[in-house]
Formats: C-alpha cells, structure tokens, sequence
C-alpha cells in the first residue's frame, strides 16, 4: 500500500503553507504584519534554541578556568535561574556526562519553555549545566556538598568581576540572579549513568543546596512548599534530598514567586527597546518598513489568530526531542 507525504505539516505557518515555506526563508515575498512578527519570533526561537543546546552540549570546563573566568562562561551564566553541578563518583560511578548532559538540557528546555510567550532575550533560561572535566571524584555526599560550594563561590565571584563584552546599552540587562546565588542543583555520578528515557530522568535523585546568599530575593528560600522532600543540614547548609523532577517544579515556583514579586529581570520592555540589526533587517525584507521593532517579542504573536495551529506547533521544537 501506498503512503502520501502531507505536503502542508501542521507545523508550517498558514502563510508558509500559503506562499511556501522557501519563499518566506528567501525573503520572495511580502507578510502582513502580524505574520512577520510571528516570523521574526519563530527565528529568534531557534537561535534560542541552538545557542542553549551548543552551551549544554560542547563546552569543555575546567577547574583552572575558574580562577579566571572570562566573558565567555559569563555570557553562559547570567540570566541563569539556577547552576546544576554533575560530579563524578568513583571508578565504576562517575556518570556519562556525554550523554546526560544533552538530555538533561532537553528535559529542562520541555519543562521551561512556552511557545512564543517565554522571555527568551539575553540568553535567559531555567538552569545552567556545569560539568568540570578534572574536577576530582567525590566518595560522599559530604565531599560533594564542599566541592560545589567552593566552585559555585568562585564562579560567582567572578561573575560579579566580569563586564560583558556587548553593546554599552545592553551590558546592563546581564545580571547574576539572585536564585542562582541562593541555590544549587548537585546530581552525583552514581546517578546519571542512564538517560534512555524521560522517565528515567525525571526521577534521578538530586540534592538541591541553599546556600544562605538571599540578597535580592523577595523572601528567604525554604523547602516548606515540597511534602516529600528529605531535609538535612550538611557543613551547616540546609539541603534537600529529591527527585529532578520535583526540584524543577519547586526552582519554576520560585522563579514565579520572584517574577510577582519585583516583575521579570531583565525588564522586558526596557530590554527590547532596540534590537540587533539583523532582525530588523529580516523585517524589512518582508515588508515591514523602516519603522523599528521594540517591546517584548513574547508578545509580538497573537495566540487567538490561528488556535489550532499553534497549539500544535513550535518552531523551536522542530530540532526534536533526545530523550
């Protein structure tokens, strides 16, 4: 039996299926103006998209680097919600961290990200994934706690001693947040030698660590909201022993609770009053004119136009799933 290929996936544009989908990306014709909005936040989506999975995926860090931490891991770092530590056990446990690491960072990405309504600017995102090449193995959960407090300290500090090497007026929306000083994500090697599945990764066992830095933050961080958290107290920090699945769901509360609180950071409206050239040079090729692109691009697609498709459809989803 013969099968036919839909010619218009449900995951082309209404006007991508109208114009076809090269002629848009070649810049041949010309969109009204809600579908070059829609258009430009597709892209930035993807760029999103890669740029986090390059950063999860190819890095190689070192504990030298540390002492001399450079513009490169800052851009990596800051608008971060939280740093996850992968640390290696002994011969026999050490994790594989070439495999983890990709799937960790599809797993957060799914649990993150809300088509077109995200704020995605300045490289904003739930978790910043940190695996040191020669950090030594840990015997304990009492060793590990120390290594990762040293290295989340020193990583810090030298956020705090770094300037982005960007545009003058855009230095300012990179910014350490708050809960990225205030908390730390640690998965041991023993429990990362599988990631075949989501399922199998949701229920990796993690130890989430306050570190009692709570400047900034509207409220200090408790565990008071997690039922089936194991609370403990290691080198006179409070920590909690769960699953990455809670883990995620308790850092996506606070990062609301902080949101209410003192609005989102970077201010999306006073961020996005100029972009970069390359976008508004998109715009204009497909019909939208000298006038500039500003405000939140979280808000530039209309949700109500066109339902059914875009419930269905992301483009940044389009890069498929690991795990």
């Amino acid at each position: 039996m013969s099968t036919t290929q839909n010619p218009n996936p449900s995951w082309l544009a209404p006007y991508e299926v109208r114009h076809g989908r090269n002629a848009v990306l070649e810049y041949q014709v010309k969109l009204e103006r809600h579908e070059i909005l829609h258009h430009l936040r597709g892209n930035l989506e993807c760029h999103h998209r890669v740029d986090l999975e390059l950063i999860h995926t190819r890095p190689r860090y070192y504990l030298e680097d540390l002492s001399q931490l450079g513009d490169s891991m800052g851009l990596k770092c800051w608008n971060k919600t939280i740093p996850i530590f992968l640390l290696k056990g002994p011969a026999g446990s050490q994790g594989h961290s070439g495999m983890f690491r990709p799937a960790l960072h599809n797993y957060l990405y799914h649990r993150w990200f809300r088509p077109y309504r995200s704020d995605i600017e300045y490289g904003q995102f739930i978790a910043h994934i940190f695996y040191f090449q020669d950090q030594p193995a840990v015997l304990d959960e009492d060793s590990a706690v120390e290594l990762v407090l040293s290295m989340h300290g020193t990583i810090c500090s030298g956020l705090d001693s770094t300037t982005p090497k960007t545009e003058p007026e855009k230095q300012q929306w990179y910014m350490t947040r708050p809960l990225f000083r205030a908390i730390v994500i640690v998965i041991q090697g023993k429990d990362y030698n599988r990631c075949d599945s989501v399922h199998h990764i949701t229920r990796v066992p993690v130890l989430i660590i306050l570190t009692g830095q709570d400047d900034g933050l509207s409220a200090p961080v408790t565990f008071d909201s997690i039922t089936d958290a194991e609370i403990i107290t290691i080198r006179r920090k409070i920590a909690a022993r769960m699953t990455l699945e809670t883990a995620i769901g308790f850092i996506m509360a606070l990062e609301e609770r902080e949101d209410t609180a003192f609005g989102p950071q970077p201010d999306p409206v006073a961020s996005t009053t100029l972009y970069d050239h390359w976008i508004q040079t998109d715009a204009s090729k497909v019909g939208w004119g000298d006038e500039p692109l500003t405000g939140p691009n979280s808000q530039w697609v209309d949700m109500n136009r066109y339902p059914d498709w875009v419930r269905q459809r992301s483009s940044a989803n389009m890069f498929g799933r690991i795990v």
